[in-house]
């Protein structure tokens, strides 16, 4: 997945002339370890934050903005906020991937009050690992289309819930901590998505086979 990212030198120029701090780890550190280097100003410790998180806040807000374009901004704005806010982070139970999906949430739903646009989430899933077997290649490909257009007509809230347990797999107590809400809340919210996902995919199914016979 290729797209604009916080450069080194947007880095450096948050915090000039800063010296690497030692992570007991180098580039495989703990999250915390890679955030109190990035706080002095380390910019390989950031960087090694955005390649860990980079590709899941990508689809987070593909699924928000719906077209890559506008996802790819978007995510070079949630690590340049996330870089420019870092001092104000405080782990106490939060895990850094809730402080950057919380940033990306509050950034999509900003740029949600001025940009209006039909929701198209491709991008999202992954396509089988073995291209070797061409009717299951196809049989994905038509599936994945009506999936995506049943996704892209649920509440934004249901799919925050939906991309981050089934296609980011973080459990439910983790995307509780990411969008502030109890565990229960969010199994809530799962339960209504998924109805109302089964029934755009059955509606979206329904049309594609009326389209086929057409």
């Amino acid at each position: 997945m290729e797209f604009r990212s916080v450069k080194r030198g947007d880095i450096e120029a948050v915090a000039p002339g800063a010296r690497p701090v030692d992570l007991g780890g180098g580039a495989n550190g703990t999250d915390a370890a890679l955030v109190v280097a990035a706080k002095t100003g380390d910019a390989r410790a950031f960087g090694e934050l955005y390649e860990r998180y980079r590709d899941a806040i990508y689809r987070f807000c593909l699924a928000r903005t719906g077209t890559s374009h506008d996802a790819e901004d978007l995510t070079s704005d949630v690590f340049m906020k996330a870089l420019q806010s870092i001092d104000r982070y405080q782990e106490r139970g939060l895990p850094f991937a809730a402080f950057l999906y919380r940033i990306a949430r509050n950034a999509a739903i900003d740029r949600s009050r001025t940009l209006k646009q039909p929701l198209s989430v491709d991008g999202l899933l992954q396509e089988p690992a073995s291209k070797q077997n061409v009717e299951l290649e196809a049989a994905f490909a038509v599936e994945k289309s009506i999936l995506l257009a049943a996704l892209g007509k649920l509440k934004s809230e249901h799919r925050d819930v939906i991309v981050m347990r089934f296609i980011e797999g973080y459990a439910a107590a983790e995307v509780a901590q990411f969008l502030g809400k109890t565990e229960g809340a969010i199994r809530t919210l799962q339960h209504r998505a998924l109805e109302r996902l089964r029934k755009e995919f059955d509606s979206a199914q329904s049309a594609a086979a009326r389209k086929q016979r057409a």
